[in-house]
């Protein structure tokens, strides 16, 4: 199946990640936390870094997003009521399972996500999640990724006492179709694209994240993603007429900060356009739910515009640009 074919049926992989991740954490206890510390790299570091406020919002104490190969040098500072999150859509990155492992052998408690029970990182002896994903046999995930943010907001809202999901795969299913058309009506104007920016505050960071993470793996253009504050230092000087940064704004202080750069920066001949999740057109009834469950509508035009302008360069999207890189690399695990 192509890539295509993996976003049209993560309203189906929702409900299924849904359903593991509420049975699991009926039957899971974590004990008496004081900190959280969640571990993962790429489109896992991506949905940890959406998934972070609402850990906050659990009360369970300081909150941590950590890469894997940093990780180490934290677990001195941190004791038994700490609760380790690893996540690994494939279970297979080399970082993240040394950083779980090492969290077991100091003792602390450990949970690993991840969508294979085959996977290295789900036997190493402590609590594992296995994510309902299905099949996906291909790097830039879309349906793992959605998966992966489900679960994470399931466990979040679990040690705050119990979980209603504010979205679900009928819910997610109407925007399918019409993200594409969003996506579509952009491409035209990025023929030309030197390099593509996308901002956002606390979740909506994440969000910024995964896009640009996506819009590098399928159509190869150069791109980045900031906190909207570190954008706007500096960040707007190496934008050219060619250029184009997104900004996700939420509220009317950040949406107003977000057209006044807009302003600011059309007058110089660049572009930077305003994304409000309020006030984008959707054929539902239904506004999107609020932060972060809302990353599930939001994220799905940034997956077809990673898709639409890799088909618009001739390049097919699974592919990615230098082949599978993660070998050369070695961050990937030989069964991977």
């Amino acid at each position: 199946m192509t890539i295509p074919g993996f976003i049209r049926e993560q309203p189906e992989a929702l409900d299924r990640c849904l359903a593991v991740a509420l049975a699991f954490v009926g039957r899971w206890n974590p004990g008496s936390l004081r900190n959280i510390v969640l571990v993962g790299s790429g489109s896992s570091f991506n949905a940890l870094t959406i998934a972070r406020p609402h850990f906050v919002a659990a009360g369970r104490g300081a909150v941590v997003v950590c890469e894997p190969g940093d990780f180490p040098a934290e677990l001195p500072l941190l004791d038994q009521r700490t609760l380790v999150v690893v996540l690994s859509q494939s279970g297979a990155s080399t970082t993240s399972i040394a950083a779980a492992r090492a969290a077991v052998e100091a003792g602390l408690g450990v949970l690993a996500i991840t969508a294979s029970g085959e996977a290295t990182l789900a036997r190493l002896g402590g609590p594992a999640l296995i994510m309902a994903v299905g099949e996906e046999p291909v790097g830039p995930k879309t349906k793992g990724f959605v998966g992966s943010m489900a679960t994470l907001f399931v466990v979040a809202e679990a040690l705050r006492g119990s979980c209603v999901p504010a979205m679900r795969g009928s819910d997610l299913a109407p925007l399918i179709e019409p993200a594409r058309e969003m996506a579509e009506a952009l491409v035209p104007s990025l023929a030309g694209v030197d390099q593509i920016i996308v901002a956002g505050r606390r979740a909506n960071y994440g969000v910024a994240l995964e896009a640009s993470l996506k819009i590098a793996e399928m159509a190869g253009i150069p791109s980045s993603a900031f906190p909207t504050e570190e954008l706007l230092h500096g960040r707007l000087h190496g934008m050219t007429e060619r250029s184009v940064a997104f900004v996700i704004a939420e509220g009317e202080a950040e949406v107003a900060q977000a057209r006044l750069a807009g302003a600011a920066m059309e007058r110089r001949g660049c572009r930077l356009v305003t994304i409000d999740p309020a006030r984008m057109s959707w054929p539902t009834s239904r506004a999107l739910p609020a932060s972060p469950w809302n990353a599930l509508g939001l994220v799905l035009p940034f997956q077809w515009l990673a898709v639409l302008l890799a088909e618009a360069r001739g390049l097919r999207p699974a592919a990615m640009r230098h082949g599978n890189l993660s070998r050369e690399l070695d961050i990937k695990t030989a069964a991977q």
